[in-house]
């Protein structure tokens, strides 16, 4: 301010005159001595004329208090009800005024099941909490009539408590509420999940034992494994049997059952969350299925067994817990727990070139890996405000429900200048058409499959490629929506490029394992086109193909491995009439063969028919290109069938060395490889003339996902009766306003 002064008067004086005179000379000083004065003394007297700040008002500060920190609130049973409760303590040094007590779900967003209910003691919820002082709230849930088995969801209190040094109200608090009400199998029956998924386990964990302790019977090793597999399948019948078929999203938990949810890393914000519904139950069913029969099949390796069925268990491990998950960080574990187990599997016990397909096999899928967890990361920087189960406040989570609550494409974020959500969706679709596998990301699967053990190769195509599709439904059309419907077109255009790529070059090959695998590529193409209809019977059509394609590649691969084990070669045109020497062996083929093209009365047929139903309306063109494919694969198949089986049973086999200890005769399917294949032939043969079982499994997964992305018009075919197959208004972008936002608790975040 003084040099201002001094400035503006030095510019005065050289305007004014040039005469310098004595008394100007005199006046210059004086003039620049007093703005001195007065800039230095204009803060101490700006100051004194300041009032002094009032004393803030004395203000609450608020703490919930439940009885087992870091923890839910446990309702416990109270007759047919369940109630819990937790305490508001006011930390501050003036009154807390609570000014609601509301559990975090609403008509339009059902997070609880109904029935929920949370006041303070006495009644109401709102009041004034003295310092000190301390208000307990009480949750009940009614459950009468209600479907649900368990819950978990929150309890939102707000308030004008201010956090300490603050100023301004903080945010509102929540508190996780949890109830279970049983379902049979005590401890088991509660986690289910869990035991499924990491039961085999145990069979790592012997397979070290045995190694430190020098155990020699590897035998019992593979018994083990087995008997933990069979273990599995009988609980996974019992979860089959427990599953409610008519629970949606309407019935609370976001339409899931048998969950289990905890914070697992929490400066993460990582959580234990795993469950199913009707997208993922079959899939977990078929694992269970698949790795018996794997187990099984495995009888055929002899070397190295303790490291085979180290990996082989934790293979298992790995496929059940992507089928369950819902925290994308606990999907990505398991997914990448999948890769170092079955990269050994290949490479140690395969083929002749099994290094070269074993690191081909993990550098697609590790590459696949690395764009999803790019778009897993996106994801969680742009959460939004949300709350762990505990009722911890956080930023950014990775829990696959509250994502879906997130208006991705109305934040209008942008990367390099593209909408974001289409980029991300990209990302996510790279890393599961290599899975699927889509071509032209499909040239690891010939190599895989030829070179892998029979028991890998029943497992990779079985279960392993559904992934794929799974991760385009779990993810890619719950949490992207409109860029799904973007892309739509594009995904049912490689489908149709999988059908006709796949079928053209399953009946070029001679080797009968890779003409399995490339009619897997095919097959595949079927799930693509579907989904890219997004119509209901589409979604359906897609989970019904992942089901029956792994039931009957399954069964086709195991064959491939009876007639290997026996002559140590696939060349179909090295064979000839095999129906004379194998009959029995010859009549599972035959029937894996037409379930594969699709014959009316089997299980293939189901994928393909509902496929055709839900894309034509759409995507008329495409579909009659698809049906073409059908033709070209009742080629190859009926080819290879007459190439192998029929006509003279080629002489010169009598003296093959691999038959002189069966007197040159093909020794006919054992009862070991029976015990693997006739649970598949049965369940294709049911399923096919009566696929109720599996549709009533699916039907409502398929409704919830289809009302996510097809959006009503001419050609939608139809939505479940009396309800509105629409999507759904979405959540706002974290930051407007509760009709918007998540729910009628948008101001709870």
């Amino acid at each position: 301010m003084s040099n201002l002064s001094f400035v503006n008067t030095r510019r005065g004086v050289a305007l004014a005159t040039p005469v310098r005179s004595t008394s100007m000379k005199l006046l210059i000083p004086l003039l620049a001595a007093l703005s001195v004065v007065l800039g230095a003394a204009w803060p101490a007297a700006a100051q004194a004329l300041d009032p002094p700040p009032a004393a803030l008002e004395p203000r609450g500060q608020i703490a919930l208090r439940a009885e087992a920190p870091g923890a839910p609130v446990e309702l416990a049973a109270s007759g047919p009800d369940h109630a819990g409760s937790f305490a508001i303590e006011n930390r501050g040094d003036g009154p807390l005024k609570v000014t609601r007590v509301i559990v975090r779900t609403s008509p339009e967003d059902p997070r609880v099941p109904p029935g929920v209910s949370a006041e303070l003691e006495g009644g109401g919820t709102a009041a004034s909490i003295p310092p000190g002082g301390s208000r307990k709230v009480v949750v009940r849930w009614r459950t009468e009539g209600v479907r649900a088995r368990e819950l978990y969801g929150h309890v939102v209190v707000e308030s004008d408590a201010v956090e300490a040094g603050a100023a301004a109200p903080g945010r509102t608090l929540a508190m996780g509420i949890h109830a279970e009400r049983g379902r049979g199998l005590g401890f088991v029956g509660d986690h289910i999940l869990s035991i499924l998924t990491f039961l085999p386990l145990l069979g790592v964990v012997a397979v070290f034992v045995a190694h430190l302790l020098r155990y020699q019977d590897d035998r019992k090793l593979r018994l083990l494994t087995v008997v933990l597999m069979g273990v599995n399948l009988v609980l996974a019948g019992w979860l089959y049997a427990q599953f409610d078929r008519s629970f949606t999203r309407a019935d609370g938990n976001d339409g899931y059952q048998f969950i289990e949810h905890g914070v697992w890393i929490r400066s993460l914000s990582v959580e234990y969350f795993v469950g199913v519904d009707g997208v993922s139950i079959s899939m977990v069913l078929l694992t269970a299925l698949i790795s018996f029969v794997g187990a099984l099949a495995s009888y055929s390796v002899h070397d190295q067994l303790k490291g085979y069925f180290a990996m082989y268990n934790l293979l298992v491990t790995g496929m059940y817990g992507v089928f369950i998950a819902l925290d994308l960080f606990l999907f990505f574990v398991f997914w990448e727990v999948m890769l170092l187990p079955m990269y050994f599997l290949i490479g140690i016990w395969g083929g002749p070139r099994r290094e070269y397909a074993a690191i081909k096999f993990f550098l697609y899928t590790l590459a696949g890996s690395v764009f999803m967890l790019l778009a897993f990361i996106w994801f969680y920087l742009n959460a939004g405000h949300t709350y762990l189960i505990d009722g911890q406040a956080t930023e950014r989570i990775f829990s696959i429900p509250e994502l879906s609550r997130v208006a991705w494409a109305a934040q209008g974020l942008e990367i390099l200048g593209v909408a974001a959500v289409k980029v991300v969706w990209i990302w996510l679709f790279l890393g599961f058409a290599i899975k699927i596998p889509m071509f032209p990301f499909h040239t690891w699967l010939p190599d895989a499959h030829v070179e892998a053990p029979t028991a890998i190769s029943v497992i990779l195509a079985g279960v392993l490629l559904k992934m794929g599709a799974y991760g385009l439904l779990r993810i890619n059309f719950s949490l992207l929506p409109e860029a799904t419907q973007w892309a739509a077109p594009a995904m049912a255009a490689f489908g149709v490029i999988n059908i006709l790529y796949g079928a053209f070059c399953a009946m070029a090959q001679s080797d009968l394992k890779k003409l399995v695998a490339y009619s897997s590529v095919s097959h595949m193409g079927f799930t693509l086109l579907a989904l890219g209809a997004m119509t209901p019977q589409g979604i359906q059509a897609c989970l019904v193909q992942m089901f029956n394609h792994g039931l009957i590649t399954a069964m086709l691969f195991t064959l491939v491995g009876v007639v290997y084990d026996r002559v140590h070669t696939r060349d179909i045109d090295k064979f000839g009439g095999l129906a004379s020497e194998m009959p029995l062996y010859t009549a599972f083929v035959g029937f894996a063969f037409m379930a594969s093209l699709g014959l009316p009365g089997l299980s293939g047929f189901w994928g393909e028919a509902m496929t055709f139903i839900g894309a034509f309306a759409r995507y008329r063109a495409l579909t009659i290109l698809a049906a073409i494919g059908v033709i070209i694969t009742a080629a190859y198949h009926l080819w290879a069938l007459q190439r192998m089986f029929l006509g003279t049973f080629r002489a010169s086999w009598r003296q093959s060395k691999y038959l002189e200890p069966f007197g040159g005769k093909f020794p006919e399917i054992s009862g070991r490889e029976l015990a693997s294949i006739a649970p598949l032939a049965a369940l294709i043969l049911l399923l096919g003339f009566w696929p109720r079982p599996l549709l009533s499994l699916i039907d409502r997964g398929a409704l919830e996902v289809h009302r996510l992305v097809d959006r009503p018009g001419p050609s939608q075919i139809a939505g479940e009766p009396g309800v509105d197959s629409g999507a759904p208004a979405r959540a706002a972008a974290p930051g407007e306003g509760d009709a918007a936002g998540r729910g009628a608790l948008a101001s709870a975040r």
